[in-house]
């Protein structure tokens, strides 16, 4: 880490797909560097060993928090998890993290969209990603 770290508290949310989302209180951390770290290989290791310990955190009742990166930062090519649930951070945040949310996420959005007259195809064509295609519609 060549640059700082930040970490708000905050409440949670009922916003189905926050990371903050089912929490009383959240933790947000993020670490910035410089570009050169990120030239010269180092940034990605230093992310994982960071995600690594983060991954680990557990309550007081010793259960693994459902720790979850920010949508907007960066965490592509990092693997998350602890032990079996180890992953590719696509597919634990599509298998873990989100598992119950992304039901409820398409299941609200359908009801908007019946409503409004337009379905979840429309949605995913106009709106989607890669990313998105991959965690929310596979």
């Amino acid at each position: 880490m060549r640059l700082t770290l930040e970490l708000r508290i905050m409440g949670g949310s009922n916003v189905i797909m926050a990371p903050q989302a089912g929490n009383n209180l959240t933790a947000s951390i993020e670490i910035l560097t410089i570009p050169d770290a990120d030239r010269d290989g180092e940034w990605q290791d230093f992310m994982q060993r960071v995600s690594d310990k983060w991954m680990a955190y557990k309550d007081n009742d010793n259960i693994l928090l459902n720790t979850r990166p920010h949508w907007a930062k960066d965490w592509e090519g990092l693997t998350l998890g602890e032990g079996k649930s180890k992953r590719d951070a696509r597919e634990y945040l599509r298998n873990v993290s989100y598992k119950d949310a992304i039901p409820s996420f398409k299941a609200t959005l359908a009801e908007i969209g019946k409503e409004q007259g337009w379905g979840l195809a429309d949605v995913r064509a106009r709106f989607s990603n890669e990313l998105w295609d991959k965690i929310v519609y596979s």
